[in-house]
Order: C-alpha cells, then structure tokens, then sequence
C-alpha cells in the first residue's frame, strides 16, 4: 500500500470503478456476472504458527470463520476477518484477521482462486490478547476484555477499522494488530448487564443490542470520511420479546461516525422481514450503501439472501429517539430508501440449492479487471467448521 497516498484518495481509487459504472438512484443497476468461485478447504491452517488446541479440541490456527471481507486497494491483497472463534463464543480464541491474495483471472479453468499470505492477531493498547471468550467482560492478566469481531475495513497507512458484536465496540488497529484508538457510541446501543449466557443478556437488559446480533457490518463512506456500522437486527427497545423470548422487529440502527471529530448520526434500515438479519454493508457511491441482508437458514431452506441498494440522503436523523417502535414508523421518519442489487438465491447464478452456506458474511468491491469491469466479491462464515469449506463468489459489473 501507498502510505504517501491519502485515505480518502485510497478509497476514492477503490470505488471508481464501480462508481464511473453505477447510474444514479432510481434507475436500472449495472447487469452482472458471476466469474467464479474460490474454495478454501474448512481444515486449512492460518499462518499464526500457533498449533495449541482450543478448549474443545480444535486447533487454534485453523482458518476459517470469515465475518468480513476487504479490498486493500493494492494488487490483489485482501483482509479477511476471522470472528470470535469456534462455539459462539465457548472457548478462547484469540482473535485475528489474515491477510488472503485472491487472484481474478476470467476465462481461465480455475477463474478465481484464494490464498492465505498473513496472519495478524489484535492485542488491545497495552499488548493484551483480544479473546473470542464470552465469559472475558474483564480483563483478567494477559487477555484482554472479550471482542467478537464482525465489520472490516482497512484505513489510512495499512491501519484497520474494526467493529465488534459484543459491545458493540468501533475499534482502530495499527498494521501490526494493537489498538490505537476506540471510537465512542452512544450509550443506546449498550446494554447495562453484559453476560456470557446470551439467553440471559436478553432477560436481563431492557436496552441496546440483542445478544450476539451487535454491530455486524462496517463500511467506510464514498469520501473517505465516516464509518458507517450496521446493526444486526433491533435494539431491545425497538423490538418486542416473541413468547420464547426472542427479540424481534424490523428498525435496523445505522450509525454514521465522522472519523475526524467523532460525531454521529443514527437512520433507519427495515429488514424486510423480521426473520433477517444485516450480515455487511459497503459503500456503492455518495451517501449510498449496498447492504447484505439474510435469513439464518441453509442449502435448499435458504429463502432470502440479497444485496439491497440504499440511500439515506433523505433519511431521518433518529440520534436523539432512544426508542424506535418494533414495525411501522411514524411519518415523521424516513428510513433509508432500499432497491434490490442483487439477489444470490436467483436461479441464474446457480447458486441455491444443497451447498448454500447458512452465513453470507463478506462483502466488498476489488480491483479491476483487465476489460474495465468492476469486481464484488461475497464470502461465506464455515464457522470453523472442518467439513465446510469457506466460499468467495467474485461478480463483475458490466458497463
């Protein structure tokens, strides 16, 4: 990476091609193709050189787990994010992003192939270990507090932006993996009694994010100048509790966060049903996001599984409501306006069937290709699971 380039101007190269393709809200988006698929095999290892086993066994350097993806806008360099490890959140993995070369070659017998080049552990700002452990609310010697890390997106002089579920937290890394600097959000989206039961985080928390469905994507805006984190689903109080106690609405918090100065908006996103949930969101063009949107259910059950088109330039600001109703929304609140992008269950990708993951979680635009299209890539979460391998579908936008 170019560190004499700055932020915004690496970003602005990132988007350019999809957005010199992309016409303006309300009109017909680009056609697209899928190129290919890229495999990594579910027992592959990360580059840690950490063989130590987990509590229940498993390997602690398998790679695997994928909540995020990111270009790193130089050659064909990638981050791709692994969660808080094997068995929500049961045993204690430290956490890591490992840096993958995904090369795009259309025509050729193997289109898309992916490789892991780096792996990057993340220490807190005193060199502790960041722990997937759901029992670590505290620091305790070594390990720091618990991170369960979800959105992805790389920042200026190679630094990472990182959003995690349990907080939720908006955290900036160095290159090397230690904290630099944490973000503040607001009290509302922060439950009061944090747990390592989830059923019990619920019960006993009347406000912020429902257990394990915190702040799940990340995007950096079109100018280069805010993060934008996407809830999973509701908050407690813009949801109803279900008889068997789930949480359960349809107003998505998107917050909005000015890198330079902190500061926050909050809009709308309305799953469109109830059973989703937000797996990522990506910038597409000014004040516009694509957002990867799905149900919890795989192979031929899978039923909704789309990128959604959004615009919050004529959203309402909703910072200031600490509560936000479970279904329809007052006049007074415009959510984001949503189109349809693209949708990875129609049968002309291919894609439904048998071999569905449960958990589309990576999303991005890459480079180039050689004929001028732009590149969208979506990636699966294996959970580190041995026997499922973690898929990469590469899209290229026509013009």
């Amino acid at each position: 990476m170019n560190c004499l380039m700055s932020f915004a101007q690496r970003v602005t190269l990132i988007l350019l091609a999809v957005c010199s393709a992309a016409p303006l809200f309300g009109q017909d988006f680009p056609a697209l193709e899928l190129v290919g698929t890229a495999t990594i095999p579910g027992d592959a290892a990360d580059l840690s050189g950490d063989s130590a086993l987990l509590e229940n066994g498993e390997p602690r350097n398998r790679l695997g787990g994928f909540s995020a993806l990111d270009y790193s806008g130089t050659g064909n360099q990638f981050a791709a994010l692994s969660d808080r490890g094997p068995d929500d959140g049961a045993v204690g993995y430290p956490c890591r992003v490992q840096t993958l070369e995904i090369l795009i070659q259309p025509g050729k017998s193997e289109s898309v192939t992916a490789s892991v080049v780096r792996t990057t552990l993340f220490t807190d700002s005193r060199g502790r270990q960041l722990t997937g452990s759901s029992a670590a609310i505290e620091p305790i010697g070594s390990i720091a507090h618990r991170f369960d890390p979800e959105g992805f997106r790389f920042g200026p002089m190679g630094r990472m932006f990182v959003s995690d579920e349990y907080g939720p937290v908006l955290l900036q890394f160095a290159a090397s993996g230690r904290e630099i600097f944490r973000f503040t959000l607001p009290e509302h989206l922060q439950v009061r009694h944090p747990s390592p039961d989830r059923l019990m985080e619920v019960q006993v928390n009347d406000k912020g994010r429902a257990s394990n469905r915190g702040m799940e994507g990340l995007a950096v805006s079109r100018d280069g100048k805010s993060l934008v984190g996407l809830m999973q689903s509701p908050l407690l109080q813009d949801a109803e509790r279900t008889d068997d106690g789930l949480v359960s609405g349809r107003n998505c918090r998107l917050i909005q966060i000015d890198i330079e100065n902190g500061r926050t908006q909050e809009f709308v996103y309305q799953l469109e049903s109830v059973k989703n949930g937000n797996s990522e969101i990506v910038a597409y063009a000014p004040n516009q996001f694509l957002v990867l949107e799905r149900d919890s259910l795989a192979g031929n059950k899978a039923a909704f599984r789309k990128l959604i088109h959004i615009d919050v330039t004529g959203a309402t600001d909703v910072s200031d409501r600490d509560q936000l109703p479970s279904g329809d929304l007052p006049a007074e609140i415009v959510p984001a306006a949503k189109k349809i992008f693209l949708d990875l269950l129609d049968p002309q990708w291919g894609l439904a069937g048998e071999s569905m993951p449960e958990k589309l979680e990576g999303l991005t635009f890459g480079p180039q290709l050689p004929d001028g299209r732009s590149t969208l890539l979506v990636g699966s979460d294996n959970d580190f699971e041995s026997r499922d391998p973690s898929v990469i579908w590469v899209f290229a936008l026509r013009r």
